[in-house]
């Protein structure tokens, strides 16, 4: 079966509809794995809202590095 690009909703109904019975199991097996695997854009989504570190934080962090690499000299 060879399908367009740009096809329409309804298109799409029809042709899974002439689909057999073992077809749309393998279409709906592969929609759910399609949606259990999330896409490179969710993960970089996920990535760009997560919490960041605060000045203070970051402060924090320089200066406690410092002191262990301080106390590792001695």
């Amino acid at each position: 079966m060879q399908l367009q690009k740009d096809i329409q909703l309804n298109q799409l109904i029809t042709l899974i509809k002439g689909l057999s019975e073992i077809q749309r199991r393998k279409l709906k097996a592969e929609l759910d794995r399609l949606e259990n695997n999330p896409s490179d854009t969710s993960l970089e989504e996920f990535l760009l809202s997560a919490p960041t570190f605060s000045e203070n934080q970051i402060q924090m962090i320089e200066e406690t590095r410092k002191a262990f690499d301080q106390w590792r000299k001695n």
